[in-house]
């Protein structure tokens, strides 16, 4: 008998498809979304900003009263996502997009609905491990005024009053996220960022898409994509399911599309 450890290289599933989805997204909301091509170089983040290396940084606590803004808080809507894309050209490097309000110009003390997708270009034999690649999207301890709590698929993100007032900015976290994916993961050759912001149904309107990447990345393990594009589930007892919530936005999904 073999027991000679597995050392084969992580999976990743390839979610280009998604991407085309998100293009969608943006398309449909042209007149309230802004592009900052960037990104920001390291150094100036570092220099401006206190951006720190990974696992280099200083723990930090934004309490409620410090926050000049709470994006994602339980009681708003929030949508996590990360898209790892192996189709090469897909994903513009720098490139980061805001549909809504700046971190300034939201009112403060306000829980502001929420919304962050990472797209990152994933090439070779060598793709970084999918623990490491989760983690990244947060930016733990690595931007100070930015204190970022997660749940699957959702995102909480607290904004610190001073950092907020001393320029922090969505585009300047955008360029964070490219860094902390395209510059710390070898395989990584390109990375972009999308932010929703304030407007709930917007953020509501990614959930199809959430859901798909959940199922892709794995997080639903009674759901697998069949081959006409489908979802099958395992799972035999519905009302006794957690996951049911899932199932009847991909049933939506899939009936709209039937229709087109």
């Amino acid at each position: 008998m073999n027991t000679t450890p597995d050392k084969s290289p992580p999976q990743m599933t390839d979610m280009s498809p998604l991407a085309a989805r998100v293009r969608e997204f943006l398309d449909a909301r042209k007149n309230k979304t802004r592009v900052f091509p960037g990104p920001f170089p390291k150094q100036e983040l570092a220099r401006l900003h206190g951006f720190a290396e990974r696992r280099k940084g200083k723990p930090e606590m934004i309490l409620a009263e410090d926050a000049r803004v709470e994006l994602g808080h339980p009681q708003t809507v929030s949508r996590s996502i990360l898209l790892v894309c192996q189709r090469p050209g897909l994903v513009s490097h720098g490139r980061v997009s805001l549909v809504g309000p700046d971190l300034a110009e939201i009112p403060p003390g306000t829980r502001a609905a929420f919304a962050q997708i990472v797209l990152a270009e994933v090439l070779g034999d060598n793709p970084p491990d999918p623990f490491d690649l989760e983690n990244a999207q947060y930016l733990i301890h690595r931007l100070p005024g930015w204190m970022a709590r997660s749940v699957p698929g959702r995102l909480w993100v607290r904004a610190g009053k001073g950092r907020v007032a001393a320029g922090l900015t969505l585009a300047v976290v955008g360029s964070a996220l490219v860094s902390a994916h395209a510059d710390d993961f070898p395989a990584i050759s390109a990375c972009e960022v999308v932010f929703v912001t304030w407007n709930a149904d917007d953020v509501e309107a990614l959930a199809p898409l959430a859901a798909d990447a959940g199922v892709l990345a794995g997080q639903n393990k009674k759901l697998a994509l069949s081959a006409d594009g489908t979802y099958e589930c395992t799972d035999l007892d519905c009302d006794d399911c957690e996951n049911q919530p899932v199932c009847d936005n991909l049933r939506d999904v899939v009936v709209r599309r039937r229709k087109l």
